[in-house]
């Protein structure tokens, strides 16, 4: 799993900051700390690894079920992340049959196509690509050493009251 956290850090990095400067017509470098990954995208997806074997059978359950896991760990996060960081990273509050903007419709939707995605296509191949090589697991270790370090600063700058 410590391989698969490093790459969906990182690719789960490149879809939001593609689909955010689409969205705002420029480009934007997405997430919470500055290296290029996503912890969050770390996590869901190894989640839904783990769950793949149970859903993996039926279409409908990896839609369904990895959205509704994603959608409950996007709002889990938020929470998180405000009383962490002191901020909001989204907010859907415009956003039709949302939940105090932490989660809506529109991305519970999203959730489960790429849950269905993720469970049927993209991890069965990127597992037939980690277990050719082990270089991998020193690149994982270099990419987790600069994550840590970049929440660590950000840590300590919210701690003395800075701002980023």
């Amino acid at each position: 799993m410590f391989i698969y956290f490093s790459i969906y850090c990182f690719l789960g990095y490149l879809l939001e900051s593609t689909y955010i400067s689409i969205l705002k017509r420029k480009v934007v470098s997405s997430g919470l700390l500055k290296g290029p990954y996503i912890p969050l995208y770390g996590v869901g997806a190894c989640l839904l690894a783990i769950l793949s074997p149970l859903v993996k059978s039926s279409y409908l359950l990896c839609f369904f079920i990895g959205g509704l896991m994603m959608t409950f760990l996007e709002l889990v996060a938020s929470y998180y992340i405000e009383y962490v960081f002191h901020t909001k990273c989204w907010d859907y509050s415009k956003h039709y049959l949302n939940y105090q903007g932490r989660i809506c419709l529109l991305y519970f939707i999203i959730w489960c196509l790429l849950s269905l995605l993720f469970i049927q296509w993209i991890h069965p191949w990127i597992m037939k690509i980690t277990m050719h090589t082990q270089l991998l697991f020193f690149i994982s270790l270099i990419y987790y050493t600069f994550m840590i370090k970049d929440l660590i600063d950000r840590l300590v700058i919210q701690t003395k009251g800075l701002e980023i």
